[in-house]
């Protein structure tokens, strides 16, 4: 197996992504108590309640692997290779890090810089388009961790004026646009006085032997703007983690852990999540509209792209009741649900619904309950507040229909930061043929919205059927 490959089994342990041959599903278990550690070839107290089910729809022509269904806690997967330490405490020293850097670099203190200092002032770009939310979004945070590591500002790029996902996000003060660099840059005459041209170096991670994450020490770049392009998940920027240089290294140590001791990583990308976005003023609304007054328990996310298989509800089922066990949830749990298959979320709600109660974002019923159109242009329907908008589209483009699913885009990211106001766990299943790095940003954002409020317990994935890959984010 390539080294890459292994690197990627010790990335930061808020998730793990198990795939299996119908669906993927991971368990974010945010507090609860300790659970014994073990080998990982032991036997796993899930592994009745887990295997029953495998044998039933084996029996049943479901297509279960030969070789059996496993449950693990992440602790027993990891064991060997981890040390022990507080994921807690670590990402509140990574969130402490966090608030010094934009209180230095941020772009309220940069802006106001006498000319020479500004003039040797860094810029990391992050630049996204509007495809999928989970790729995109990581391009920005990759960027605003590299602008820690590196001790530069951050810019986060437009595209004829507007942010990526502008309508539904609204992003940090502390970030800069290029245009407003490019003003500051003529305003304190940096080319004529410190000989500096606004360039920009462009690192593509997505060619392998272009790039320089891990041979090059990016401390000594001068150009003024740097933007490492082409990351789309977690992995790229935690590469400085294996970085020849030592200040590289111990800067992307500080930020990301010690790939040797999972139980002491912190959750980077929650943290970072908290700083740079938060909903905009339509989309809080309409979250607040669909919790009716208290955050969910549990979460469950299942991006099925319109297949509705009967073993991911068992599964999906199986890992809410376990997880309400392990929490030691009492009177009712509350049970959010998410998917871009709608006709999914009513056929699993009824099975839920014997144990839960179940909330989910009715886009129809909020469109009806605010006398809003539910029809038009989804790029010109959200406004700041309610009084100014006249219409909510009923459908995403359509070459995004079954990317997105078949509800309106603007729905996703009310589904989004409602999922992340999870308590406790965050379970997830994806389609077999796609990942799911949607469901990792809310399962990290609910992490770090909990830390600080509640102790954190280790992290449960059930891994249900043949694993095909697995992932910690």
């Amino acid at each position: 197996m390539p080294r890459w490959r292994r690197d990627r089994s010790l990335l930061w342990r808020s998730l793990l992504v198990a795939a299996v041959s119908a669906p993927a599903l991971l368990l974010l278990h945010l507090h609860g108590p300790e659970l014994p550690s073990s080998s990982t070839t032991r036997a796993s107290p899930l592994w009745g309640e887990l295997s029953a089910a495998a044998g039933a729809e084996a029996a049943d022509g479901g297509g279960a692997s030969s070789s059996g269904a496993t449950c693990a806690t992440v602790e027993w997967m990891g064991e060997e290779a981890a040390g022990r330490g507080s994921p807690e405490a670590a990402s509140l020293r990574v969130r402490e890090l966090i608030r010094r850097h934009f209180l230095l670099h941020g772009a309220a203190r940069v802006r106001e810089l006498p000319a020479y200092e500004f003039c040797k002032q860094g810029f990391v770009l992050g630049k996204a388009s509007e495809a999928g939310f989970g790729n995109e979004m990581y391009k920005i945070l990759t960027a605003a961790a590299l602008s820690i590591m590196l001790n530069r500002s951050l810019i986060i790029g437009q595209t004829r004026g507007l942010y990526p996902f502008g309508e539904y996000i609204s992003y940090t003060n502390h970030s800069f646009t290029i245009g407003e660099v490019k003003h500051l840059w003529r305003k304190n005459h940096c080319a004529r006085t410190n000989g500096r041209d606004l360039n920009m170096r462009v690192d593509n991670f997505e060619h392998p032997t272009e790039t320089n994450v891990l041979c090059s020490d990016w401390n000594s770049w001068k150009d003024p703007i740097i933007w490492f392009d082409g990351v789309t998940d977690a992995v790229g920027i935690q590469f400085f983690l294996k970085n020849v240089h030592p200040k590289m290294k111990t800067a992307a140590t500080s930020l990301f852990g010690s790939p040797g001791s999972l139980h002491a990583r912190p959750n980077t990308f929650g943290e970072l999540m908290q700083v740079i976005i938060s909903p905009s003023r339509t989309v809080e609304k309409a979250v607040q509209w669909a919790l009716k007054g208290s955050s969910p328990d549990i979460v469950l996310h299942m991006r099925m792209m319109t297949n509705r298989p009967v073993r991911a509800r068992k599964a999906a089922v199986s890992c809410i009741k376990r997880a309400i066990e392990i929490c030691h949830l009492k009177g009712i749990p509350r049970v959010a649900l998410i998917s871009d298959t709608p006709g999914f979320v009513k056929d699993i709600k009824q099975d839920i619904s014997e144990f839960a109660e179940v909330i989910y974002f009715d886009h129809k019923g909020f469109s009806k309950n605010f006398g809003l159109d539910t029809t038009g242009n989804d790029k010109q329907i959200l406004r700041s507040n309610f009084p100014k908008i006249k219409s909510f589209p009923v459908q995403p483009m359509d070459f995004r229909s079954r990317d997105w699913g078949s509800a309106p885009r603007w729905a996703a990211f009310v589904d989004f930061f409602l999922a992340s106001q999870a308590r406790y766990a965050v379970v997830t299943g994806a389609h077999r043929r796609v990942g799911t790095t949607y469901a990792q940003l809310i399962a990290a954002l609910a992490a770090a919205n909990r830390f600080g409020a509640y102790p954190f317990a280790h992290t449960v994935s059930i891994l249900y059927g043949r694993i095909l890959y697995e992932d910690r984010i």
